[in-house]
């Protein structure tokens, strides 16, 4: 098991990479993918994703802005899922994420900020992937974002 220490390492490292990336200038950019679980999978857990390839050099790595990104809840009586913009902010700095959107099932404009730990890469033939998980987020839910650089 990692300790606190060798996390935070690995997790520095895996933002360099990203904001190395993106800041070369010669790459496509960088799809993302982020859930959220509750302890309610109807009305607040969500799957979601778009485009993060607005980037922003500022400190040490920057940020990402996601832009045409959506998210998905799914809908209780097996009709299709509920569709609905999200915006995500990713500070490659501090490694924290923070988003929001208005809630389509409660009708409530929702916020979170969640700090992001690197848990694993994988490589495919559609690119690299860099998966981090917020166990640390302000409305206590439970995220997973995933990066894909292309």
């Amino acid at each position: 098991m990692a300790t606190e220490k060798q996390e935070q390492k690995a997790t520095n490292h895996a933002l360099d990479i990203i904001a190395n990336w993106m800041r070369s200038g010669t790459n496509e950019g960088i799809s993302f993918e982020v859930s959220r679980l509750t302890d309610d999978l109807f009305t607040d857990s969500f799957l979601g994703g778009g485009d993060a390839s607005k980037f922003t050099a500022s400190g040490l790595r920057g940020t990402l802005t996601s832009q045409l990104s959506d998210a998905y809840i799914l809908d209780s009586s097996g009709a299709a899922p509920h569709k609905f913009p999200i915006q995500l902010k990713f500070n490659l700095n501090t490694g924290k994420a923070a988003g929001n959107w208005n809630n389509p099932v409660t009708g409530n404009a929702e916020a979170v900020t969640a700090a992001l730990t690197f848990f694993k890469s994988a490589i495919k033939p559609e690119g690299k992937y860099y998966i981090f998980y917020g166990d640390k987020s302000s409305d206590k839910a439970g995220y997973a974002f995933t990066f894909l650089l292309l």
